[in-house]
């Protein structure tokens, strides 16, 4: 059954969708039709949601998450959930770990579909934030909460 929430973040909505009690995506965006929330669904998450907004170091491993994307995809979104609290990484990181190029991990963080979950804002470039599908300064704001901007290179 699929199932649709929205969290008042203190950075704008985010849209739940869930897919027989897995989370298939997750953005800050007001999308789903109000006469389809059923925010009951999403408790826990919103207590997660809650805690992380408060600025405490979550952990969003134990949410069950499903992905319909191809293999590469998957392979990038497995190495970007090791990515914790407070840490930050750079595409080049991620591209040698998975075995590609810098641009081709940025390409398929940008069709992430569970932000925060998979938390492709903590993947920066070698001078700089770089890109986020949601805008740089969606991105500056998660890792300044996240106490992880002052990582990031050229930003210190």
């Amino acid at each position: 059954m699929i199932r649709y929430g929205t969290y008042m973040s203190p950075f704008g909505p985010i849209t739940l969708v869930s897919e027989d009690e897995k989370i298939v995506m997750l953005d800050f965006c007001k999308c789903a039709e109000e006469s389809l929330v059923d925010n009951n669904s999403f408790v826990g998450l919103f207590k997660k949601l809650d805690n992380y907004f408060q600025g405490k170091r979550t952990d969003f491993d134990d949410i069950p998450i499903r992905l319909n994307t191809n293999s590469f995809r998957m392979r990038v979104y497995k190495e970007v959930r090791k990515v914790k609290w407070g840490e930050v990484v750079t595409y080049k990181d991620i591209a040698e770990a998975v075995g590609t190029s810098p641009r081709a991990v940025g390409v398929a963080l940008s069709k992430n579909p569970i932000l925060l979950l998979i938390p492709c804002h903590r993947v920066v470039a070698e001078n700089g934030l770089g890109g986020y599908s949601r805008g740089v300064e969606l991105k500056r704001k998660l890792l300044e909460l996240e106490g992880s901007l002052i990582k990031v290179p050229s930003i210190k």
